[in-house]
């Protein structure tokens, strides 16, 4: 399946109030030595204001957040390709071709709706899910090749009694592995994911609720979170 670039409007209204914070804070800066660039606004009575100390030391962590986090993607799309497509065996970006078979390791940064694809020769494909048309069915799509490449390891390793890695979890025969603590099958009530809202951000997490007790996992530090799921769907109906 193909997909089209988009353009970001989001990230690119993000870039345009970082450029407008650090406006502001340079045309208090040249106030003091009668440089009026925001003449009606930014006046030797304004700088004198208590409230304006406060503007002066936020502008600019402002403008930083801003363009360089959530502005991110609009200078990414500067640079990336016009078509992406996904294939049963792979993708393709531009000129670069990458096979799931070569990805060793999956992770969803849900915070900044990045993909991460780490691959066995130790490079990385950043597949900025915004930039594309569709990415709900982009997202599906490269979660269901890498979790079927990666699912049959999983579940040779955890026959073998190892402990499976995703990154805040571990997976083992008995059950899940957290902090340390071995979280058996048979204790675990319920397992959902959450989203929780603070201003601009979207926090993912997975909720694993055990004898009562609940534990938060932040998604995006969960490895291979597709070939997870799909082993706690084979386990959990069962216990």
């Amino acid at each position: 399946m193909s997909h089209a670039k988009v353009f970001p409007r989001h990230s690119f209204y993000c870039v345009l109030a970082g450029i407008a914070a650090l406006y502001v804070f340079g045309a208090m800066m040249l106030v003091p030595v009668k440089v009026y660039i925001l003449p009606y606004l930014i006046t030797p009575d304004f700088i004198h204001h208590r409230g304006a100390i406060v503007v002066l030391f936020l502008a600019v962590p402002a403008a930083i957040y801003l363009i360089c986090w959530q502005g991110s993607d609009f200078f990414a799309w500067l640079r990336t390709p016009g078509q992406l497509s996904v294939g049963g065996q792979g993708l393709r970006l531009g000129d670069r071709i990458l096979a799931f078979a070569d990805v060793t390791r999956f992770r969803h940064r849900h915070n900044r709706n990045h993909v991460l694809l780490d691959t066995h020769d130790g490079r990385t494909l950043r597949l900025r899910l915004n930039l594309w048309d569709a990415p709900d069915a982009l997202l599906a799509e490269v979660e269901e090749a890498v979790g079927a490449t990666l699912a049959h390891d999983v579940e040779r390793r955890l026959h073998a009694g190892e402990t499976v890695k995703f990154g805040a979890l571990g997976l083992q025969a008995e059950g899940l592995v957290h902090k340390g603590q071995l979280i058996a099958w048979s204790s675990i009530d319920t397992i959902r994911t959450q989203s929780d809202e603070e201003g601009m951000e979207v926090d993912e997490h997975l909720v694993i609720v055990a004898h009562g007790k609940s534990r938060k996992i932040d998604r995006s530090k969960i490895d291979n979170e597709p070939v997870l799921m799909a082993c706690l769907m084979q386990r959990l109906p069962a216990h």
